[in-house]
């Protein structure tokens, strides 16, 4: 029975290689004469996209701002120790790479404790590691609670040197989705 799963692992080892070696050159496609010249989407969205809609912006140190065009409202958390009152997940893309925006409104035993951390083009930030993790991100509702606004001062998520100040205004979806 050994040597037959051997053999069997054997197989499949082989077919992926063999699937990751085909080359682009085998898979058929339109002729040279039938294609339409290149069109420069410098700017643009991909002709098949329709453009997306901006649902928010982020700054970073008052220089660099970020279009977030995807928001996903999760399903608060509430346990012994955190009451979420709003989890806010947002995604942008710049330059080609992504952007997210992570913003908490809640209570911790008790006591508000928002928090908001960051990942792009400046690296992985989130709140400062030498006050216990409490950070100073300041968010607040905005009209209709339709949006929240806020700022922060994060720290790099690796070593804990580098800061960066943030600060958002971001649609807020009225649906929720699980995000855990």
């Amino acid at each position: 029975m050994t040597t037959f799963h051997l053999r069997l692992a054997g197989l499949a080892t082989a077919t992926l290689l063999l699937a990751g070696c085909a080359s682009d050159a085998d898979v058929a496609g339109p002729s040279e004469v039938d294609q339409e010249p290149p069109v420069s989407t410098e700017g643009n969205a991909p002709e098949d996209d329709e453009p997306v809609e901006s649902r928010g912006a982020v700054r970073v140190n008052e220089a660099t701002t970020y279009s977030i065009t995807e928001l996903r409202r999760c399903e608060p958390l509430d346990d012994e120790m955190i009451e979420r009152e709003l989890e806010l997940q947002g995604f942008g893309e710049h330059d080609g790479e992504r952007v997210q925006i992570d913003v908490y409104l809640q209570t911790l035993a008790g006591a508000p404790q928002n928090h908001v951390s960051w990942a792009g083009p400046e690296g992985v930030f989130g709140s400062d590691p030498l006050d216990g993790g409490r950070g100073d991100a300041r968010v607040t509702w905005g009209p209709d609670d339709a949006s929240v606004l806020g700022s922060a001062t994060m720290f790099d998520a690796l070593a804990g040197e580098e800061r960066i100040m943030l600060d958002f205004d971001l649609e807020v979806p009225a649906d929720t989705v699980a995000c855990r």
